[in-house]
């Protein structure tokens, strides 16, 4: 071993410093599971209720729909999939994206792109439980709102897909976005934002755009970012891990184009190319042998009633 490099981790063992991280990756054996489902599409998000339980929600219903997934305990493979009847949501939002589970309320969230709002509800689907969301979120560009919704250690998580007018430029060829990730506390009350820059497309592609399509709020605080890059060569899945520090709060700058702010960082942990398949949710399942965690992506079916998941495994204090 080169002695800088032994030097180098001399100094950070001394230090009481670990060379530790979260990581993901594929499950052995198994690139996805197709469940045919004929009486919804387009599912655009997932949470995990517990068990082998789960939710989804379309962008083309106002509905959303229990999903029984059983998965190996050993190998966070996914050995089959049942959807279970639909359950209306009655609110005056339209294109629901996100979907996040409160256990302690036992109450499902939605974030919805039309209306750009965040709603609460029982099992019965009566949407009472209205989250205020920043006014500035009404500048989303259309279909490029509310994609995201995540809940984890106390804090409710979301993000528009692309630059609000005034933040920026959309993402293109060789160029990604900036967007607003946006945190709530407990109470539902908006506490904090920070700008996330996405990756830019390939430079040489005929066309290229990405975003973010969902977001992931890890049981110790941490935050993951599902972004999804569609090129002319197909799409691309990347998960990435957002880092905070130093990061500028960006509650108070009503237009992020020309203004000074410091983005919050990211580490890539994980990106596949899935060519037509477009993976749009992403949440945590159960425990898997070893100290892994199951984790799922679901993709949109643009229309067709074949729905998709990807099984990954994540660990999330590797030493």
């Amino acid at each position: 071993m080169d002695f800088m490099i032994r030097a180098y981790l001399f100094i950070l063992l001394f230090a009481g410093v670990t060379l530790a991280g979260t990581k993901i990756e594929s499950v052995t054996g198994q690139s996805s599971l197709t469940i045919d489902y004929d009486k919804a599409t387009d599912f655009s998000g997932i949470t995990w209720l517990g068990g082998e339980n789960f939710m989804t929600v379309s962008d083309k219903q106002s509905a959303i729909y229990p999903l029984n997934l059983r998965i190996d305990p050993n190998t966070g493979q996914l050995l089959d999939g049942k959807f279970g009847e639909r359950i209306s949501v009655k609110t005056k939002f339209n294109d629901f994206e996100g979907i996040a589970y409160l256990p302690e309320l036992k109450r499902i969230y939605i974030s919805a792109e039309g209306g750009n709002g965040i709603v609460g509800f029982d099992m019965r689907g009566d949407a009472t439980f209205a989250v205020a969301v920043p006014d500035v979120f009404k500048r989303a560009r259309t279909n490029k709102s509310l994609e995201s919704l995540s809940f984890g250690a106390g804090a409710l998580w979301t993000a528009n897909e692309g630059a609000l007018e005034g933040d920026g430029r959309p993402s293109g060829r060789g160029e990604g976005t900036v967007v607003r990730l946006q945190k709530f506390d407990a109470s539902f009350r908006a506490v904090a934002q920070f700008a996330y820059r996405t990756e830019p497309g390939p430079a040489g592609a005929l066309e290229a755009v990405t975003g973010v399509s969902d977001l992931l709020a890890l049981p110790d605080g941490g935050l993951l970012a599902l972004e999804r890059v569609l090129t002319s060569h197909g799409l691309m899945a990347k998960i990435f891990q957002v880092d905070f520090i130093g990061a500028t709060d960006t509650s108070a700058i009503q237009k992020l184009e020309g203004a000074v702010f410091t983005p919050v960082k990211k580490t890539l942990l994980f990106e596949k190319s899935t060519f037509t398949t477009n993976y749009e949710g992403i949440t945590l399942g159960p425990k898997l042998a070893g100290g892994w965690r199951s984790l799922l992506l679901i993709a949109d079916s643009g229309g067709a009633t074949k729905h998709t998941l990807m099984p990954l495994r994540i660990f999330l204090d590797a030493k």
